[in-house]
């Protein structure tokens, strides 16, 4: 069986720095629409003395909901972009999406997402391995 292609370390960590910040940008954004969805359906919704506040809350959501999908959307390409350079299975693909749509998910997949990178990176081989050990100082 050949050996796997090394992966290019500084793609890797570039790919994961982006994912990152989608990450978060996701999460709160997700939680910003979690909060729309509450006041307009739960608090403001539904016949009660001031269902007149709802339109409002319609409108909020007409705006944030479109916003919120071109994030996720981000969020997902940044992902497949991370998936594709540490050349991961299509599960892990597939939960790299799940955690975008759970509400505060993508806070705690971000944190294991680096460490399943940060493992792959110290035990697949890397382009970096023979600049590492050529240098100076290094084995």
């Amino acid at each position: 069986m050949p050996a796997p292609r090394p992966l290019d370390e500084v793609a890797c960590r570039t790919a994961f720095a982006r994912f990152r910040v989608a990450s978060f940008v996701e999460g709160i954004a997700l939680l910003v629409l979690v909060g729309i969805m509450t006041m307009r359906y739960v608090v403001f919704g539904g016949d009660t003395w001031f269902s007149s506040v709802s339109p409002f809350w319609d409108q909020v959501s007409s705006v944030w909901s479109p916003i919120h999908g071109l994030i996720y959307m981000i969020y997902v390409v940044l992902g497949f972009d991370l998936w594709m350079k540490m050349r991961w299975g299509l599960p892990r693909m597939l939960l790299l999406m799940f955690f975008g749509i759970v509400p505060v998910l993508s806070f705690f997949g971000e944190r294991w997402t680096h460490q399943r990178v940060e493992s792959d990176l110290t035990r697949r081989p890397t382009l970096q391995d023979d600049a590492r050990a050529g240098a100076p100082g290094g084995e």
